[in-house]
């Protein structure tokens, strides 16, 4: 799988997306822009795994309800159908949001498999 791209078959939504880890007023943030998804903690791990639970929720939760496509699309996301389904993710890079850059953030790519009925 590419970097930055959620791929869905018909057992699993696989995602690799970054992340930007920073400290904000004494707290760390793990927060992806390309999915609108943050966590928090005292410290960098903990901020970490929270965004894993975090991440893995915001998936279960989308897909449970149907509205995990209409979200990614909204969010910019590109469906590509052949020679199988892939969302391609929106462009703009953590590097461009200026926001983040002014926390100079620690950037990792993260990736979770989660099983779809």
């Amino acid at each position: 799988m590419t970097k930055n791209t959620l791929q869905k078959d018909r057992n699993s939504l696989n995602v690799n997306v970054q992340v930007a880890l920073f400290q904000e007023d004494g707290i760390w943030v793990a927060y992806c822009p390309a999915l609108e998804v943050s966590s928090y903690g005292d410290e960098k791990e903990e901020a970490k795994q929270a965004f894993e639970e975090a991440m893995q929720i915001f998936l279960a939760e989308t897909e449970r309800k149907g509205t995990l496509e209409k979200y990614l699309l909204k969010l910019g996301w590109q469906l590509q159908q052949k020679p199988k389904p892939m969302y391609n993710q929106p462009h703009l890079s953590i590097q461009e949001n200026r926001r983040l850059l002014k926390k100079s953030p620690q950037i990792y790519n993260e990736r979770v498999a989660i099983p779809v009925a």
